[in-house]
């Protein structure tokens, strides 16, 4: 195909700019086509050509990128400005007759609405570049439909505009362009587009750092892009027509490990008690909600903090405590990390006549809840009664006779926005229908090797020296003791010689050393190893994974061995192998995606180990190239 001269030049720095010499998207190049021309003669047309033009502009940690950033100087202020375009090339576009943001845009699926979509850029980059946090005059945002009518997207203008996020169509070129002359001098923007290229960068939020008590007013929150905030607006408008009269609607979110599955949770948890509406956060995962109840109460005022540990234990609890709650006795229950939604709720304390004609777990759950919401991974259960895919849920909201709707999160907010990354791994581990392929180093997330690990625990604790969170895990192939007659930690786990702890075990208590539950949030959680169990939801700057002996290559890719797993929950005989093989893949798939800019692997297998040099290039002993920007804390 015979492209402008334009895009051939971009065509081929895109491909010079990527080491594995990938071709550009073809929707990328179908806008550089198609729609930059509209952009540069409008620039022109304004007199405008030393403006700085930067494309597919990526938003820092994430994979999300702006269509077109034009970078120069106000001609008011004579300070840095910058413009937001999206380039849409759509003819039609229609918005969903119950989903505000929710627009057919001709895709397969619904798409958040564009005007939103850029707003939601504005906002993300204003809080993660300090160049511009506390500097909104510096931002605005601009959708630009250069193909359609203003009658043949009328319903897209419903959406309130603003400064960082205004609609312009073939009708409305001229008004595009004299946004472009109030924000832009006719002076070089060079200077502007370094400025913001180079500035420090601020990290997103952890768990841990975001505020839980909405009503104490702190800014740390959750900036939600794309599907997130698609997901977002769902519930919301779902709540109001429930609360209106309406019959109870299931949402289900389902995306990858990083995709800010978590963020929605707790976002959604924080504006939802700010508009009034009752809302309880569940899980299955014990270390997540005792971690959650601490951060609640944690900054409580003098005299409250009694009163906000009994709210938190109501408002961040487990699945299978609803059962406990009278039907819609809530109008929202947000369940986060639902892949862990086991078949049903029974233990050991279920009465008889209970235990012999069980309830599903999600039914419980559905009937708990006006708006039940359910967040999760189809590739993250770990054991066998787990049972939380999306499709179950589908089912068992169907079965009940509730309508449902099912969202797709597509970006990625973890390994510095390393979407590949997310893809490699579940390549390597042969989940679903995938092959292994080898690593090729993406810019982004690092990927490293260690042949021992000592290796690998010396070079963490260089990254935790530099400042880092660090952390060592490992697939669960030795036993785990309870503490010695001295209350001191036994070293379990035993390679060749080198020795280490698990992290604490449930129910005891070892001095100097964390809880199980706060294992990955307390610093003195670094010299232990971590399971599954305990590092599932949480993130470190870099982690060290040990591959044991349940996962050795064979036949060119990682098979499983039972017999070589310590996970009691694995190891009954009545156990199916197809299970043993899913929650084995799926516990690796875990301790790989747990890291924010690298992760080290190493494999006790010899003959594993030779084979991944063949997947991983990077040894520990490969020097790490140097961050190009600060990254500041929140």
């Amino acid at each position: 195909m015979v492209h402008r001269p334009l895009t051939e030049r971009l065509i081929q720095a895109y491909k010079q700019g990527h080491k594995q010499k990938k071709e550009p998207a073809a929707s990328w190049v179908e806008a550089w086509e198609n729609s930059l021309p509209v952009v540069i003669t409008a620039l022109g047309d304004r007199g405008l050509g030393q403006v700085e033009v930067i494309i597919e502009f990526g938003l820092p940690h994430t994979d999300a990128d702006v269509d077109v950033l034009l970078a120069g100087v106000h001609p008011g202020s004579g300070e840095p400005s910058y413009v937001l375009v999206e380039l849409k090339q759509q003819r039609t576009a229609s918005v969903h007759p119950e989903r505000s943001v929710a627009v057919d845009l001709g895709y397969e699926k619904w798409k958040l609405h564009p005007v939103r979509q850029v707003q939601k850029y504005c906002q993300y980059l204003m809080e993660s570049k300090a160049v511009l946090r506390g500097r909104p005059e510096r931002v605005v945002g601009a959708v630009l439909m250069h193909n359609a009518h203003d009658e043949d997207v009328h319903e897209l203008f419903e959406l309130p505009a603003s400064d960082h996020g205004r609609l312009y169509t073939m009708d409305r070129l001229e008004p595009f362009r004299k946004l472009l002359g109030a924000r832009l001098a006719p002076k070089p923007g060079g200077e502007a587009a370094q400025a913001l290229i180079d500035s420090a960068e601020y990290e997103p939020p952890k768990i841990t750092d975001v505020n839980l008590t909405a009503r104490m007013g702190k800014p740390e929150r959750f900036h939600l892009l794309d599907e997130q905030e698609m997901a977002h607006q769902d519930v919301h408008e779902a709540v109001q027509r429930v609360r209106d009269g309406g019959s109870k609607e299931v949402i289900i979110v389902r995306g990858g490990p990083g995709s800010g599955k978590s963020a929605i949770a707790l976002e959604l948890r924080r504006t939802l008690e700010l508009a009034g509406w009752d809302v309880i956060h569940a899980s299955g995962a014990k270390a997540l909600t005792l971690t959650l109840r601490e951060t609640y109460a944690r900054d409580a005022p003098r005299g409250q903090k009694g009163k906000l540990d009994k709210e938190a234990t109501r408002l961040f609890t487990y699945f299978n405590q609803l059962k406990k709650l009278p039907p819609d006795s809530c109008d929202v229950v947000i369940c986060d990390e639902a892949h862990r939604i086991r078949r049903h709720s029974i233990d050991r304390y279920t009465p008889k006549e209970e235990r012999e004609n069980p309830r599903p777990q999600a039914d419980e759950i559905i009937e708990a809840a006006r708006v039940p919401v359910f967040l999760l991974d189809d590739w993250q259960s770990l054991r066998p009664e787990e049972v939380g895919t999306a499709e179950h849920l589908a089912k068992r909201a169907e079965a009940l006779g509730h309508k449902y709707t099912v969202i797709d999160l597509g970006g990625m907010f973890r390994a510095q926005g390393s979407a590949y990354f997310r893809d490699w791994v579940l390549k390597l581990l042969s989940v679903d229908t995938h092959t292994p392929q080898a690593w090729v180093p993406d810019g982004r997330m690092q990927v490293q090797l260690a042949e021992s690990p000592q290796e690998m625990e010396s070079f963490l604790e260089e990254r935790r020296l530099e400042g880092a969170s660090t952390r060592m895990v490992a697939g669960f192939c030795w036993p785990w003791s309870a503490p010695d007659d001295e209350g001191n930690l036994v070293q379990d786990v035993d390679i060749e010689g080198w020795q280490r702890p698990w992290n604490v075990k449930a129910g005891y208590a070892v001095p100097d050393a964390p809880d199980a539950d706060f294992w990955a949030t307390d610093p003195r959680g670094t010299g232990q190893i971590g399971c599954v169990y305990t590092a599932q939801t949480f993130e470190f700057d870099w982690v060290g994974v040990i591959i044991g002996p349940d996962l050795v290559w064979e036949d060119d890719r990682f098979t499983v061995q039972r017999p070589a797993t310590c996970d009691p929950e694995l190891r009954k005989k009545s156990i199916d192998q197809a299970d043993i093989v899913r929650c084995i893949r799926n516990a690796y798939h875990v301790l790989l995606t747990r890291g924010i800019m690298g992760v080290v692997l190493y494999a006790t297998d010899k003959d594993t180990r030779d084979a991944l040099r063949g997947y991983v290039i990077n040894s520990v002993t490969h020097p790490l190239p140097r961050p190009m920007r600060k990254i500041l804390k929140q």
